[in-house]
Parts: structure tokens; C-alpha cells; sequence
């Protein structure tokens, strides 16, 4: 029994492949899920947080702002918003996104709340990934 899968990363922007995935983890929207080599099929909607994939034995650290996941016999397929490896993740720009949505929430009275909590879950995600899981 094969104990490995094909998973493809596809953003907007961008799609990756990768072969001989032994897991991921991702942030549903219920919570985190594993998945292995002959997961049950499903399609799951992704929320903001951390991606793992574990290949060859390593584990490999993304930020992520949500999406949805296309589970199947042929493999994995994650369609996400974005996807920022945990190196790349520039902590100045996250930082700086961050402080904009917190005053961004003190200074008006109408403001759209939901998104500006969105932003700064996104910055806090970006910054938290970026200061556990970077290899620099």
C-alpha cells in the first residue's frame, strides 16, 4: 500500500506540485485535518492559519489565509487565497499590516469589523508562522 500522494498548491498567482507527500495538515474551518495517502474523498473549506507538509520525513511550515481543499483518489489539491512558505514571510510587512487594522478598528465606528478582524488573524498567522517555523 502506497503510502505517499500528489498534492498541488494552486493560488491565483501560482500552482506547485509536489510528489511523495506523506501528510498535510490544514486549518478547516472546523478545525485542523490530517490528511494521508487514502484519505476519504472530500471537498472542505480552509480557514487562516498554518499549513504542514511532511515529506521525506521533513516538515514544511506555510501561512495561509484560506481556501478550500479537493481531496481524491488522485490526490490533493489545495486552492488557496494565498500561501507564504514560513521563510518568506516578510515579519516587517505582516507587523506593519497588523498595526494598520488594530487602528483601523479604534479610529472609525463604521468599519466593516469582520474584515478588519480577518486582517489582522492574517498578520498574526503570517507572524506567528514566520517566528515558530522559519529557517533561517
Amino acid at each position: 500500500m502506497d503510502k505517499h500522494f500528489h498534492l498541488d498548491i494552486i493560488t491565483p498567482t501560482s500552482t506547485e506540485s509536489f510528489d511523495s507527500v506523506e501528510y498535510v495538515r490544514i486549518p478547516s474551518l472546523d478545525g485542523l485535518l490530517g490528511i494521508k495517502a487514502k484519505h476519504a474523498q472530500a471537498i472542505i473549506g480552509l480557514d487562516i492559519g498554518e499549513i504542514r507538509i511532511t515529506r521525506d520525513g521533513k516538515n514544511y511550515f506555510y501561512a495561509t489565509s484560506g481556501g478550500f481543499v479537493d481531496i481524491a483518489s488522485e490526490g490533493v489539491q489545495l486552492l488557496l487565497e494565498t500561501i507564504e512558505e514560513a521563510s518568506m514571510v516578510n515579519q516587517d510587512r505582516a507587523t506593519d499590516a497588523l498595526d494598520r487594522a488594530k487602528k483601523r478598528i479604534k479610529k472609525q465606528s463604521s468599519i466593516d469589523l469582520e474584515r478588519a478582524n480577518k486582517s489582522i488573524k492574517r498578520a498574526q498567522n503570517r507572524i506567528r508562522i514566520a517566528k515558530t517555523f522559519s529557517r533561517k
